[in-house]
C-alpha cells in the first residue's frame, strides 16, 4: 500500500496536521499511527473510514495513486471486472477487501 502511505503523509501535511494530532484524532498512539504512515500496518476499514473524515477526502483517494476518476475512465461503461483493473489497484482493493473480512470475522466472533 505504498501509496496509501505517500498519500496519508502528503494530505496530513498539506493539511498542517502533526502525526500527534493525527493519532489524537484517531485515538490511536502515535507509535501507532507512526506504523499506519510508514506501512508498517495496513488500516482497518474503519480506520480508512475516520482518516477520510479528518482529512476529509475519500477512502479511494488515499489509498489509491491514481484519482478515482481516472480509474474509473479507464474502464469501459458497462465493463467493470476484475480484469480490468492494473496489477496496483487489484492489490489495492484486495488488501481492503481483506481489511473488511478482518473486522467483519472479528465482530462476528464477538457477538
Amino acid at each position: 500500500m505504498e501509496a496509501f502511505t505517500k498519500n496519508l503523509r502528503d494530505q496530513r501535511e498539506r493539511k498542517g496536521f502533526s502525526a500527534a494530532q493525527m493519532a489524537s484524532s484517531l485515538q490511536i498512539t502515535e507509535t501507532q499511527y507512526g506504523e499506519l504512515e510508514n506501512g508498517q500496518t495496513d488500516p482497518s476499514v474503519e480506520t480508512l473510514k475516520r482518516l477520510s473524515d479528518i482529512l476529509n477526502t475519500t477512502v479511494p483517494e488515499l489509498i489509491t495513486d491514481r484519482q478515482v476518476q481516472q480509474i474509473v475512465k479507464d474502464v469501459p461503461l458497462g465493463h467493470f471486472s476484475p480484469e480490468s483493473l492494473s496489477e496496483m489497484d487489484k492489490d489495492t482493493y484486495i488488501k481492503i477487501l481483506e481489511n473488511l473480512l478482518r473486522t467483519l470475522l472479528a465482530e462476528k466472533k464477538g457477538a
